[in-house]
């Protein structure tokens, strides 16, 4: 019977719904789904300060003056340190272009024509262009034309308020509103809805929390090692590594690669390419070491999943698509999981009265 999957095709109605609403209202629905993310981030920080406290509203402001805190941080040093070098690279990979082209046709001499299709020089040309077109380097600029289409000035300024207001009420009233959707349900599912909602917060949560400890992390320890070997711009790799660190692999390589390209070509040596391979292959030990520390091991997501939903999000809903698509697989995952249990016991019940 349908009814006996109920709260599962309740939750995922849910689920799909504000992902529709938040598409075709996204304008107007952003800042609550940013305050949203924001405050179901800092669970961790907002329930410290509530085992000192004992408040939630002193929490939930102590909470957002440490956002703010990190928020300054990463405006002011370490964005703009990622720029500056991401402006170095760009200036640096002409040079880069020009040693890569003349490896090449070192070894494929005559015949290195044929293997060269991409154009590498137009290539280092395009990006050049684009980086242009981003115009100077201060980070207003940056960040106004980085915006520009999707918010106007006088929006951002009215977010920056609101976004922060928002959050401090889903901090303070987070158990209110999910007494309320819990209480607008159906009352024969409303108990199993509840552990059914428990179990999703506990599989994102877990999930969302040990990936960007991991991915802290990842960026971090590649940064300083590579500072160490003596790579260029150590830095924008690590931090590239670190942000792309949830999409499998790929964080892995978006680091590796250029690291090598750039001992081969740029510091030349033998001891650059083994410090390289070394800072990489100690942080994936150390990664496996971690994720069961930072993470539960019931929380493990199909790379093939995480793929697939990310291709899909991003096809369907663009950057924004690319943002929920980790966080939805990851959700839907127990409610899948919930209704493959019922069904099996279904099955067992049906062969045991057979």
């Amino acid at each position: 019977m349908v009814s006996k999957y109920l709260p599962e095709i309740y939750l995922f109605l849910t689920v799909f719904l504000l992902l529709l609403l938040l598409f075709l209202l996204k304008p107007a629905l952003l800042p609550f789904f940013i305050a949203s993310v924001l405050a179901y981030m800092s669970l961790p920080i907002f329930n410290f300060f509530q085992q000192i406290t004992g408040r939630r509203r002193i929490s939930a402001l102590l909470t957002l003056f440490t956002l703010f805190l990190i928020s300054l941080i990463g405006f002011f040093v370490v964005i703009p340190t990622v720029i500056a070098q991401v402006e170095g690279f760009i200036n640096y990979l002409p040079t880069l272009i020009n040693r890569l082209d003349s490896f090449f046709f070192s070894h494929f001499g005559k015949h290195w024509p044929i293997f060269h299709p991409l154009k590498l020089k137009n290539l280092a040309d395009l990006l050049q262009e684009v980086y242009s077109k981003l115009g100077t380097i201060p980070l207003g600029s940056f960040l106004s034309k980085l915006f520009s289409g999707v918010f106007s000035v006088i929006s951002i300024a009215i977010n920056i308020v609101v976004v922060p207001f928002l959050t401090y009420y889903f901090l303070i009233d987070s158990k209110k509103i999910i007494n309320i959707y819990i209480s607008i349900s159906p009352e024969s599912i409303q108990k199993e809805l509840e552990e059914l909602l428990s179990r999703v917060h506990a599989s994102l949560y877990s999930y969302l929390i040990g990936q960007l400890a991991v991915a802290i992390f990842v960026g971090t320890y590649i940064a300083i090692g590579l500072y160490f070997v003596g790579i260029k711009y150590p830095l924008l790799i690590g931090f590239v590594s670190g942000v792309l660190n949830m999409i499998p692999y790929v964080g892995f390589f978006s680091g590796l690669i250029p690291s090598l390209l750039l001992a081969i070509f740029d510091n030349g040596s033998l001891e650059a390419v083994l410090g390289v391979l070394t800072v990489f292959l100690t942080e994936v030990g150390l990664e496996n070491l971690i994720y069961p520390l930072v993470m539960s091991r019931t929380t493990g997501v199909n790379p093939i999943l995480i793929l697939l939903f990310i291709f899909v999000g991003g096809y369907l809903g663009g950057f924004l698509g690319i943002v929920v698509a980790v966080p939805v697989a990851v959700i839907l995952i127990p409610i899948f999981e919930s209704f493959l249990k019922k069904k099996r016991g279904k099955s067992l019940d049906s062969g045991n009265n057979g």
